[in-house]
């Protein structure tokens, strides 16, 4: 009979570590891809998913709601109107299509960066009861060039815009042919979320995720 229950608890431990892993709908790790999909690659299809996966714990909704090309567009005009207003008026508006293309290239090889997750370990909340945490330790590669061209050299309000034309024009090549990869090491944490029985897993600001990227990407510029 000690041996019979022994074996009874034994299968009752294997029951209930198999009921608990089918309750979680999608692994941390399998989560995170569509975090980093979403919020670096912007693939429209991926956060297509990351909505429908999330979509049960958010009463039916998109949990993100994001227009790729609206954002991108934004982004490129406050960053060639902030890169130009250094130059004379008269430089800026003979080089705006050049300096956007300059961004366009730069910001190209951002959301082409490759993830590789290291680790995921998942940890009791200290600050929530009964809700857990799944660590993501990733790491993500970038293509940048290992030197640039020569930026004009003398007074930048007197650059003038062939010079200016030139060093964007090759600066896009640049981009486009980087020949150095470097790498960063991130950590990020996706929170449990219990719904209908299923475990979701989910991050309130996924911009964490860009915000420590975009920091490593720019310094990394021809660095040696």
């Amino acid at each position: 009979m000690k041996n019979f229950k022994i074996v009874l608890v034994l299968m009752l431990a294997i029951l209930s570590q198999n009921l608990a892993a089918q309750t979680e709908v999608k692994k941390p790790s399998e989560v995170f891809d569509m975090y980093f999909g979403t919020f670096v690659n912007n693939d429209t299809a991926v956060l297509n998913k990351l909505n429908d996966y999330l979509r049960p714990t958010v009463e039916g909704e998109n949990a993100y709601q994001v227009d790729f090309k609206t954002v991108s567009q934004d982004m490129m005009k406050e960053s060639t109107d902030n890169f130009l207003s250094v130059f004379s008026k008269a430089t800026a508006e003979a080089c705006r299509k050049e300096a956007e293309e300059y961004f366009s290239a730069m910001m190209e090889n951002f959301k082409n960066g490759k993830l590789t997750v290291k680790e995921v370990k998942v940890v009791q909340n200290e600050y929530i009861e009964d809700q857990k945490i799944a660590e993501i330790n990733y790491s993500v590669s970038f293509k940048v060039p290992a030197k640039f061209s020569e930026v004009p050299a003398g007074d930048i309000k007197k650059v003038k815009p062939e010079d200016l034309k030139k060093y964007l024009i090759q600066s896009v090549q640049d981009f486009k042919n980087a020949d150095k990869t470097v790498v960063t090491e991130q950590k990020f944490s996706l929170y449990q979320l219990s719904e209908g029985g299923k475990i979701y897993y989910w991050n309130g600001s996924p911009d964490e995720i860009v915000s420590g990227l975009t920091d490593f990407y720019f310094e990394s510029f021809g660095s040696k």
